[in-house]
């Protein structure tokens, strides 16, 4: 039995899958935003070609860094959560997100570009990193 201040075990294993998934909805919001602006507010009237060609680079752009960048945030607010364990806990933040973009792709585009092998690197290193440096802070806390 837990008390109600301290979250089960799996819990906490829970929690970094959904912030996994929180990390990968928001690079799909922010991509959907930038492709939405740039059709809508900055430059209207190209052809629907020019569009889809710019679609193609945000997809990859914003997904390989944005996704990176969210995979850290995410796991940077699930350590709070987290008393032991971070870079594990930091790396299914990262694996959750990868999941649900990699089943993205599969249903989407019915294979995987190129640039998911980079982004899937880059998330699991920003996942570590994250509990890398909460392991470290808790660390000099102690000490």
């Amino acid at each position: 039995m837990t008390s109600a201040g301290i979250p089960a075990r799996g819990d906490r294993w829970l929690r970094a899958v959904g912030y996994g998934l929180l990390a990968e909805v928001a690079t799909i919001i922010t991509i959907i935003a930038v492709t939405v602006l740039y059709r809508y507010v900055f430059v209207r009237g190209l052809a629907e070609p020019a569009y889809a060609s710019f679609n193609e680079r945000v997809g990859e752009v914003v997904g390989i860094v944005g996704g990176t960048l969210y995979t850290f945030l995410f796991a940077q607010k699930l350590m709070r959560h987290v008393s032991s364990r971070q870079i594990a806990h930091g790396i299914v933040v990262a694996l959750a997100a990868v999941a649900l973009s990699v089943g993205g792709s599969i249903a989407g585009h019915q294979g995987l570009p190129g640039g998911y092998l980079i982004a899937t690197l880059l998330k699991i290193i920003a996942g570590a990193l994250a509990g890398f440096l909460a392991m470290k802070k808790d660390l000099s806390v102690t000490t």
